[in-house]
């Protein structure tokens, strides 16, 4: 058997698709690492373009003051002209062109109104002018610390108000209403603490993405904490994994900048396809080529079964779908360190075990590896159609077009069945084909969906294929061939 596997090896090792396919899958590796370092903008912010400046100021040229509502709008533009001008002094990428942008607004539209229009009071305009000013100070001064400040001196203000309120209060719906509301400015609370305690400005980087995300992903777990189908306990779950992943960031000051050991991390995404393309390719013609070249005969006078030689080919190409899957992996670690560098895979994977309710970190190889393992059946179970379609109907074209067909409609399939509430599905081999699903706790697609159930499935599909196979080429003639 051995022996037959070796020959079989041989034997697409020596066809130049192979090679071909491993190139473009080099190239393409090579190109994607090339193009995400070219476009990578790191957590850049745009405000403000320099085009936006001289259209709005277009637009202000053409309005009339003397009409209350061209003088509105001539305000809000003007406003927008101030706001980017100040916003390219400092840079869209500057700590201060968050503050510019989300609270200089207010108080400088108040001072345009009151240079403009007869709407503001010059109380309310020397308020807003004392405050504005105060706030270039600081921002030239690079003192961020004093906004953060300010915030949370509002905040703590609105948290006495709203607590005196819950006291008094009797209405259960204006209770919930203002429970709600102290839930928020807690959240808020302490995004503004860590930024100080961790000396996180508004400035774009990862930590300061990690707090937005922390704040978005808190905020909406309240309105998705009371779901009962799957598809909510999904939304439900990827909220409170995205809240404790980024709470684990900021406590632990971790900055995960590189684009090496993002890419890594999402190997089987990144790279799936060409997985498949390799599998499904090889798959789909190392029996049908026989037949097609009429080689079949010279390999059943060999002192072998048809079903010892059929499956002999059938372990050759796993072997062939696991080595494409490990050169990918390789060809990405060596393209990935030369590109953006080694630091980046040391870092290990940093997971959220819904089991145990932790935050876990795992070396990031060995996640790779587990990823890897929980997404074969999905290749393995392709490949195996391929190779399948190639010995019931002995045509290349035919054998390769089936599985991508399959592959391209099992999202849909899926999605159909939830949509109607198909039971049914649950016994089909696509829901059940991704064990990553279930890693760490995650949530199967559909309810009632367990690992053990998932193999199960997958070994019996897998086993039908390759009964149906044997069966075929055995009774196969090939006399007229």
């Amino acid at each position: 058997m051995i022996k037959l596997i070796g020959n079989e090896l041989k034997k697409i090792f020596k066809k130049k698709t192979i090679y071909i396919l491993l190139i473009i899958t080099f190239g393409y590796i090579l190109l994607s690492n090339i193009m995400i370092k070219a476009t990578d903008n790191g957590y850049s912010r745009y405000y403000y373009y320099e085009g936006d400046l001289e259209i709005y100021e277009e637009m202000m040229s053409e309005l009339d003051l003397e009409d209350p509502l061209e003088r509105a709008q001539y305000i809000d533009t003007k406003n927008d002209i101030e706001l980017g001008k100040l916003t390219k002094k400092y840079g869209n990428d500057s700590w201060q062109a968050y503050v510019i942008n989300n609270m200089l607004t207010p108080y400088l539209h108040t001072i345009l109104s009151y240079e403009y229009s007869d709407e503001v009071s010059e109380e309310e305009y020397n308020e807003a002018k004392k405050y504005y000013d105060d706030a270039i100070q600081k921002m030239d001064a690079d003192d961020w610390r004093s906004f953060v400040n300010e915030d949370l001196e509002k905040i703590n203000n609105s948290l006495e108000e709203q607590y005196k309120l819950k006291e008094t209060e009797t209405n259960e719906q204006v209770l919930a209403s203002i429970e709600s509301t102290i839930y928020d400015l807690e959240i808020q609370k302490q995004v503004d603490e860590w930024r100080l305690e961790k000396d996180i400005s508004y400035a774009p980087s990862f930590l300061n993405e990690a707090l937005e995300t922390y704040y978005g992903a808190q905020t909406a777990l309240k309105d998705a904490q009371n779901g009962n189908y799957p598809q909510e306990i999904e939304q439900y779950n990827s909220l409170l994994e995205q809240a404790n992943l980024n709470k684990y960031y900021i406590d632990n000051n971790l900055s995960l900048d590189s684009n090496n050991r993002e890419i890594f991390l999402n190997l089987f995404s990144q790279y799936e396809l060409f997985i498949l393309i390799i599998g499904i390719v090889i798959a789909g013609s190392i029996v049908s080529e026989e037949f097609n070249r009429g080689t079949i005969k010279l390999l059943l006078v060999k002192p072998y079964t048809r079903v010892k030689i059929l499956l002999a080919k059938f372990i050759a190409v796993m072997i062939v779908l696991v080595m494409s899957i490990v050169f990918i992996a390789i060809c990405q670690v060596i393209i990935g360190t030369l590109v953006f560098g080694f630091e980046g895979l040391t870092i290990p994977a940093i997971v959220y075990n819904f089991n145990t309710n932790t935050v876990e970190t795992i070396n990031i190889f060995a996640y790779v590896a587990l990823i890897g393992i929980c997404k074969l059946p999905i290749y393995v179970l392709l490949t195996t159609l391929a190779f399948t379609c190639s010995t019931l109907f002995t045509n290349t074209a035919l054998a390769v077009s089936i599985p991508f067909l399959g592959y391209i409609a099992a999202p849909l399939l899926n999605q159909l069945a939830i949509a109607y509430k198909i039971k049914a599905i649950t016994y089909f081999v696509t829901p059940n084909w991704d064990l990553s699903t279930y890693l760490f706790g995650g949530t199967p697609m559909f309810q009632g969906l367990t690992m053990p159930f998932s193999i199960a499935i997958c070994a019996i599909y897998l086993a039908i294929m390759l009964i149906l196979s044997c069966v075929v080429f055995k009774k196969r003639d090939i006399k007229n061939i």
